[in-house]
């Protein structure tokens, strides 16, 4: 007769999947607010450099070198929602953050986004 242990997820994340952050929960709205508000955020989206920026007005500017976009933003549960209404992506999108360290956060839809 075999015995069935339950293993907490944390203790499955840190034993199976490197980094650990892999298994990190999002960021609070706090941890948004102090951490990504008001930063000058780069990333790469299919090969190109994009530069965006949630203002403390929450307005939202994106640019990268051949479009960008503009609009709102909003907290919302563990995140937040952007609504474009300028650009060639028009209309909400919510993500989340993941902490990464050292500057670096991953949002839900796997973008790295380094703090400049």
């Amino acid at each position: 007769m075999h015995t069935v242990r339950k293993t907490p997820l944390v203790l499955v994340c840190l034993a199976l999947l490197s980094p650990a952050s892999l298994c990190a929960a999002p960021m609070s709205k706090n941890q948004i607010e102090q951490q990504l508000i008001g930063k000058t955020l780069l990333s790469k989206r299919n090969g190109i450099s994009v530069r965006l920026l949630f203002s403390d007005d929450k307005t939202v500017q994106m640019k990268a070198l051949i479009m960008s976009a503009s609009g709102t933003w909003a907290y919302r549960d563990n995140g937040l929602c952007m609504n474009l209404t300028s650009g060639p992506k028009k209309g909400e999108t919510c993500m989340e953050f993941e902490d990464l360290g050292d500057g670096k956060y991953r949002n839900s839809e796997g973008m790295i986004l380094t703090v400049k």
